[in-house]
């Protein structure tokens, strides 16, 4: 895999809605909850935002936010073509990097209760550690950096 992490842009909003909302549309009927196109575009500039690329093709988005010594993962989500040949693993080990690379203690999420992903987060050491309506909040700590 030729993959690499970019920052995102203004521009790139609209693309980002688009398949966060067909990905997201699934569980928003299951559940009953509305999306909102203009709630997600509004929330792009204040999100640290990465385009998942491989091989110059964005694949995918990921976005971030911080708060005191915690990493939120906002998003994550990628095309349905490059889903199961472990780019969602590798976006996490590049989540875990940044944060290391920050000093943070905790990256934290939250996933729908029925979403297969909550399986890679607990592959990947993320516990739940409470739930919020139809979601489940989850957190990997840290080891501290070295001196």
């Amino acid at each position: 895999m030729n993959l690499r992490l970019s920052p995102a842009s203004p521009q790139d909003a609209e693309n980002a809605e688009r398949l966060a909302s067909f990905n997201m549309q699934g569980y928003y009927r299951r559940y009953a909850l509305q999306w909102s196109q203009p709630g997600f575009l509004q929330s792009w500039p204040t999100l640290e935002s990465y385009l998942i690329v491989e091989a110059d093709q964005s694949i995918g988005f990921l976005s971030l936010s911080r708060d005191g010594p915690h990493l939120y993962i906002r998003d994550i989500q990628l095309a349905a073509q490059s889903t199961g040949r472990g780019i969602g693993t590798w976006t996490l080990a590049q989540v875990l990097a940044i944060a290391r690379a920050r000093a943070l203690c905790t990256v934290r999420l939250k996933v729908f209760m029925d979403n297969p992903a909550r399986t890679l987060y607990e592959r990947l050491g993320f516990t739940v550690v409470g739930s919020d309506g139809h979601l489940l909040k989850m957190e990997r700590p840290l080891a501290s950096p070295t001196p």
